[in-house]
């Protein structure tokens, strides 16, 4: 804000006198001289100041008054500051919990933990089948615990992952693809499992409620592990199924078959998978070897 200040002009007064005088080289005398008038000229002074008249001093008249301008008011926005993100653990402390739980995992698969069973008579023609159930373990990869999850035969519902599960933490999901032993008339079949199809879409399920899966794992026979290049980049189930038909086109063969004891239609995980991983841009490892 600024502010105007008027200085008046002075009037100076002043008053000359002159005095004659007068010699005597005669006898006559010489008429006096008249006393000469000095003539004072008043200087006009600023509209806005008052004149003010005194004999013999300089006068300054004081500033005229002005009206200051109207405050500004100045709105102050608060932006509020975001929460930080939950900090990861470490690279060490994750990996050590991911081998704890894959070792647990590997001796609960055929035991009672995970309620395996022989089903003789009365399953499909009349072959014996060992089933288990499917069992896992969430981890968090900012606190570092672990939740235990039990599912059913032959998978595990996504929820029961999900309700532990908070929306602004990252996960591993690592879980059990358990052997399955089938005999049939004399001869066995003893069949391994890498991830199913069925893993994927779930995963990408979670993703879309929310939540951030950052890995998925598999213990079978071997060490599977999968995850998108992108972080939460999950495929749609349409994305994987038109992926296979891409690979299946390719390959001019189909990477399914129809299990009459099961009486269900399976997919060559093992085979399909390499392929499948590429199409949908996932790395893919298998005992940390990498496939893709």
């Amino acid at each position: 804000m600024s502010r105007t200040a008027c200085l008046g002009s002075a009037v100076i007064l002043i008053t000359l006198v002159v005095a004659a005088i007068a010699g005597c080289s005669s006898p006559e005398q010489t008429p006096a001289v008249p006393q000469a008038t000095a003539t004072v000229v008043a200087t006009p002074l600023p509209s806005t100041v008052q004149p003010t008249t005194m004999t013999g001093t300089t006068t300054v008249s004081a500033p005229v008054a002005t009206s200051a301008p109207p405050a500004t008011t100045i709105e102050t926005i608060t932006t509020p500051t975001p929460s930080p993100a939950p900090t990861l653990i470490s690279e060490a402390a994750l990996n050590a919990r991911i081998v704890d739980a894959r070792n647990k995992l590997e001796m609960f698969m055929d035991s009672d933990v995970a309620d395996t069973v022989i089903i003789h008579q009365g399953s499909p023609r009349n072959c014996d089948v060992k089933k288990s159930k499917e069992l896992g373990y969430l981890i968090d990869m900012n606190t570092g615990d672990s939740t235990f999850v039990k599912g059913d035969y032959w998978s595990i519902d996504a929820d029961l992952f999900s309700g532990p599960m908070k929306k602004d933490r990252q996960y591993i999901i690592i879980h059990t693809h358990p052997r399955m032993w089938v005999t049939c008339s004399g001869s066995g079949i003893y069949s391994l499992y890498t991830f199913s199809l069925g893993d994927l879409e779930a995963t990408r399920n979670l993703t879309e409620q929310g939540y951030h899966v950052k890995k998925l794992i598999a213990i079978a026979d071997m060490d599977y592990r999968i995850w998108p290049y992108k972080d939460d980049d999950w495929k749609s189930e349409a994305e994987i199924e038109h992926a296979v038909a891409r690979i299946e086109a390719q390959a001019g063969q189909p990477f399914s078959y129809y299990d009459p004891v099961f009486e269900t239609t399976f997919y060559d995980v093992d085979n399909l998978m390499p392929y499948l991983t590429e199409e949908l841009n996932y790395h893919y490892t298998v005992n940390n070897n990498i496939v893709n």
